[in-house]
């Protein structure tokens, strides 16, 4: 497997600029980068300029994140602002990699994003129905980039899609080579405090695209939020576990480690970056991972 880092680790005391020179320095083999600071890099520098450090790098781009989706998101009864503000994300992505050669885009099930307004309250029959049809579409746009659709599962109850089951069903249902998952160790741990990670072995292995690592801290169900997330070595998350099945699908690509902590954040891209390399790299050996 192949070690990652994910731009959320350092999001807000970090830049794009940054993130790469830190992370191959630091000895990581790809970098998911954030259409946020990607946005934000853009605006000092060109695709060309980001290109060309690929291109010189042993650092190489993985996955854009992320395109989070919406019920009604390219239906007849969608907003039209806000499709095209969603569809320019998507396109940015998409143009982006394919200058860098990035043939990866992570896709989030519709959320309830406010963390104060209870659960996801739309049905599943509904949800299935209107992630089939949004991937499909996703799917058709994509291919002329050579890119590939990471659906993710969010197990809280905020979360359309929470399990791994649900997730499979609706690759299953959408049957096109370009989508597949990405399987995140603390996503799949939120549905219910969840560190059986079995399910992993009953998904059609090859659309496997993606992985991320991270551990938690142990809070009551009702404080679990993405902020708890934490660097392997320690927490409730059973990263072994989550890599042993992984490794018993036969899954040998990446593994990136995404947090999106305010601990982490207050300090420095010099301090967040070598030690999530660390961490990670670490955890990946203890499992027979590298």
């Amino acid at each position: 497997m192949f070690i990652s880092y994910n731009e959320a680790c350092a999001r807000d005391c970090s830049t794009l600029e940054q993130d790469l020179v830190l992370c191959e320095k630091a000895g990581f083999d790809y970098i998911e980068i954030r259409l946020d600071m990607l946005t934000d890099y853009l605006k000092r520098h060109t695709v060309e300029e980001l290109a060309a450090f690929f291109c010189t790098s042993r650092l190489k781009p993985h996955a854009f994140n992320a395109l989070y989706l919406y019920p009604e998101f390219l239906s007849e009864g969608d907003d039209e602002a806000r499709q095209k503000e969603l569809l320019e994300e998507f396109r940015l992505g998409c143009e982006v990699g394919r200058a860098i050669g990035s043939h990866y885009f992570i896709i989030v099930p519709p959320l309830q994003r406010e963390p104060a307004g209870g659960p996801y309250t739309g049905s599943w029959e509904d949800t299935f129905s209107n992630c089939v049809r949004i991937l499909k579409e996703l799917s058709r746009r994509a291919e002329p980039y050579d890119m590939n659709l990471c659906f993710e599962l969010v197990g809280f109850e905020r979360s359309s899609v929470r399990s791994i089951g649900q997730a499979d069903a609706v690759v299953r249902a959408v049957d096109r080579p370009n989508v597949g998952f990405v399987f995140d160790s603390y996503n799949i741990f939120l549905n219910g405090g969840c560190n059986d990670f079995s399910a992993i072995g009953s998904v059609q292995p090859e659309k496997i695209f993606a992985v991320h690592l991270m551990s938690a801290d142990d809070v009551p169900e009702a404080q679990r939020g993405q902020d708890k997330r934490c660097f392997c070595g320690r927490g409730v998350v059973d990263t072994g576990a989550f890599l042993q099945e992984l490794k018993a699908a036969g899954y040998s690509g990446i593994v990136s480690v995404e947090t999106f902590r305010p601990e982490y954040w207050a300090k420095t891209p010099e301090w967040v970056i070598p030690n999530a390399y660390k961490t990670t790299r670490a955890a990946l050996a203890e499992n027979g991972c590298l």
